[in-house]
């Protein structure tokens, strides 16, 4: 089995390099018995027309609701001896799932004439403990994720995701709190996402963030909101907010006029963004992001709309002097949606508006206005509203090269232009405009077999109150204006949450990956007053694939480590605090390290000091081995001792010893050479012929600030520069410092 969650139209290409990577045929008419089952699901494949030819099968909905145990029940079937087409037929026969009318036939089976969204009834009393890797290279977004709200009540009539995750299901308080303790003391994280489609909407917002703030923000962990909702968002919220750290702050505004933002049932009163604004410039905040659309279906929609929104920045720039990020995007009328039948901006008329807005504000050095690529708004429009004949596109694209299409800086236009003009002289001019044109009422929409349970005659009508620009209140839990979705299994769930304090029968979906010891330490637990600054000094290694990790990847990986275990690390002061480590100097990429050093800055209550004192010597070995079960692969403290003087390891660092291992006696020869040349910049050198070592015990001059670094020279030697690479392994194996009389001492006994 194998299964693709897809959220994004344009990774199409990337589910498609994966099947044929992984060896399966990558149109599902070509598998055979011996092949695995592939299936998609998410919000991208809504419209499962586009991608038939690839996926045997599609999930409508979310996962939670149904598609673990239809998995369970495929185990069954397997072990039971069950073909290929027996566990198809199986599958099919689920009311969420949907297949093409060529695999129906193919199985002999009646397609379906309706496949029904799956909705998670359970998820407010649902916790979550996700069993995933915590990265050692960060990615863009280093953040814990806790899920606190699915679906939204506010009906925004251009959002796919509004009508996908429908309805508002708000989780238990008391949930969220033990979803952010397992991220803070199993994984590590300081910065938690409190994440849903309108996160100001989660009822007692306000009072969720001072709990989480009152018990995590000593420890400097902080919590924030992604894109907020103006007419949500209050003073009090962005007090919570700015608690510990300092980013920016997001708004979608989407459209500037107020009779724009009636029709597309999204008000963002410009006043309040006013004052959010001061009051956020009074907090320590710096920036702040406005996300805008072009060519949505209003009456002024184009160029006019271009225009509204640079008065609109205007007007936003003369209440503060912050930063001010500015991103444009393209409308895409998406399926199950008021405007699932509007007409898209052209590429070119997209553009025109986006550079029109550029222009105004190119001498403007606190506004910065960036834009996502109109072409790959047609591409996603095509493939979102697109039919099957749209596969042929996809598969001609990836045939000619195109990969990774939802990066900006992978996207091929020319491949995915090229095989636009291929489908038109295929069937027939303007074929793949078509995609983007109006659809009359009249027109079957491709995804007509597929429900979202919010009903058509609901779409209709708010089609009919954006054309006249009448909003539609938010969704509440007695419901007065209802769209299809609830019934007496499914219901919105708000404000009934804060009645109780936590749900008796949590559901529990994962399971941590593994038992962290935990070390209670006495001498950590002291108030904040009667707290003193001490510093933990730590030898370690770095091996094995760790010699690729950046320096301060290394210092997050030992500080996420020491969170873990509850040593109770000092932070840095200012907007964006940050544990207090030193380290040795770094290293270059790809060398190894034995002995080197590791100041950790902590508070100790100072009525305990003798209790820490006995743990170091007393339990150095435990408390060694608590944190290198948390550091990654090639990471390890040899010892621990604490600091005697105030001393930085940068003030004393005077030596570093170095051994070098060469993979050919060439290259061994050529690098004894290159030693006896410079001997005169190093303290000392042995060779040891039999197994082509070099050891070297390396000067550093304070002065210049600079290591006579054999390895530099070695990495610059006259022979590489021919193409003759001279082969070798380094490791600086110990780090000193000089006494008062000039002798040198390891560094770690001078701290």
């Amino acid at each position: 089995m194998l299964a693709f969650s897809i959220g994004y139209e344009l990774l199409a290409t990337n589910v498609l390099t994966v099947m044929e990577r992984g060896g399966v045929p990558i149109e599902s008419i070509e598998r055979s018995d011996k092949d695995p089952i592939v299936l998609a699901g998410g919000p991208a494949v809504t419209n499962p027309l586009p991608f038939e030819r690839f996926f045997d099968a599609v999930w409508i909905g979310e996962a939670e609701a149904g598609f673990v145990e239809l998995m369970d029940q495929v185990a069954e079937l397997k072990k039971s001896g069950a073909q290929r087409t027996d566990i198809l037929r199986h599958i099919s026969r689920h009311p969420s799932v949907w297949m093409s009318s060529a695999s129906c036939k193919a199985l002999g089976i009646e397609k379906k004439k309706r496949v029904v969204r799956a909705i998670y009834p359970d998820f407010p009393k649902t916790a979550y403990q996700p069993s995933f890797p915590y990265p050692v290279l960060n990615p863009v977004h280093s953040h814990g994720t806790v899920e606190i709200m699915r679906g939204c009540p506010n009906g925004c009539r251009f959002c796919h995701a509004g009508y996908y995750y429908r309805p508002q299901r708000s989780k238990y308080p008391g949930i969220i709190q033990k979803e952010v303790e397992d991220l803070v003391m199993q994984k590590g994280y300081r910065e938690i996402t409190l994440s849903s489609l309108s996160s100001g909407d989660y009822p007692g917002i306000v009072e969720l963030f001072e709990t989480l703030n009152s018990k995590w923000s000593a420890k400097k962990i902080s919590f924030q909101l992604p894109s907020l909702k103006v007419d949500s968002f209050t003073l009090p919220l962005l007090e919570k907010i700015s608690e510990v750290r300092k980013s920016g702050l997001t708004f979608a505004v989407e459209t500037p006029l107020d009779e724009w933002q009636c029709s597309i049932n999204k008000r963002v009163p410009l006043e309040k963004i006013e004052l959010i604004l001061r009051e956020a410039k009074a907090k320590g905040f710096m920036s702040a992001k406005f996300y805008f659309m072009i060519g949505l279906p209003v009456s002024g929609r184009g160029m006019n709309e271009a225009e509204a929104i640079v008065e609109y920045i205007k007007k936003i720039a003369a209440v503060e002097k912050i930063a001010i990020h500015v991103n444009v995007g393209t409308f895409i009328p998406k399926a199950h949606t008021p405007y699932e039948r509007e007409e898209q901006l052209s590429e070119e008329k997209a553009l025109e508006c986006i550079n029109y807005i550029r222009r105004n504000f190119r001498y403007m050095r606190n506004i910065d206005v960036t834009y996502h690529p109109p072409f790959l708004s047609v591409i996603e429009g095509i493939i979102s509203r697109g039919d099957e004949a749209v596969g042929d596109l996809i598969i001609d694209a990836y045939r000619s090269g195109a990969r990774l299409d939802a990066w900006e800086e992978y996207m091929n236009r020319d491949v995915w232009r090229a095989a636009l003009k291929k489908f038109n002289e295929t069937r027939g001019e303007g074929a793949w405009q078509a995609y983007l044109h109006k659809r009359s009422l009249r027109e079957e929409l491709p995804w007509h077999t597929i429900s979202l349970k919010v009903s058509q005659q609901w779409l209709k009508h708010e089609k009919e109150k954006a054309e006249n620009g009448i909003i539609t209140a938010a969704c509440k839990e007695i419901c007065t204006n209802p769209c299809g979705v609830c019934d007496k299994y499914i219901n919105l769930v708000s404000d009934s949450i804060l009645a109780k304090p936590i749900f008796d029968n949590i559901e529990l979906i994962g399971s941590s990956n593994k038992k962290i010891r935990k070390i209670d330490f006495e001498w950590a637990k002291a108030k904040e007053e009667n707290r003193i600054r001490m510093k933990l000094v730590f030898t370690w290694s770095k091996r094995d694939l760790a010699v690729l990790y950046p320096m301060h990847e290394v210092a997050n990986a030992f500080s996420r480590a020491f969170q873990i275990l509850g040593i109770p690390m000092q932070y840095t002061e200012g907007f964006n605090p940050q544990p207090k480590l030193e380290l040795s100097p770094p290293l270059p990429l790809g060398v190894e390290s034995e002995r080197d050093i590791l100041g950790v800055f902590i508070s100790v209550d100072k009525d305990a000091q003798q209790r820490l004192f006995r743990e170091i010597s007393e339990s150095s070995l435990a408390v060694l081995q608590s944190i290198n079960e948390n550091l990654p692969k090639g990471l390890a403290v040899d010892s621990i001792r604490l600091a005697q003087g105030k001393h930085t390891i940068g003030s004393l660092f005077s030596a570093a010893e170095w051994k070098y291992v060469f993979i050919d006696q060439k290259s061994y020869s050529i690098a004894c050479a290159a030693l006896c040349s410079n001997s005169a910049d190093f303290i000392s050198w042995k060779s040891f012929d039999d197994s082509r070592e070099l050891c070297v015990l390396e000067n550093f001059e304070p002065a210049s600030g600079k290591i006579k670094n054999f390895y530099k020279i070695l990495k610059t030697f006259p022979e590489s520069s021919k193409g003759k690479e001279i082969k070798f392994r380094a490791c600086r194996t110990r780090c000193f410092a000089k006494d008062e009389a000039g002798n040198l001492l390891p560094l770690e006994e001078a701290l």
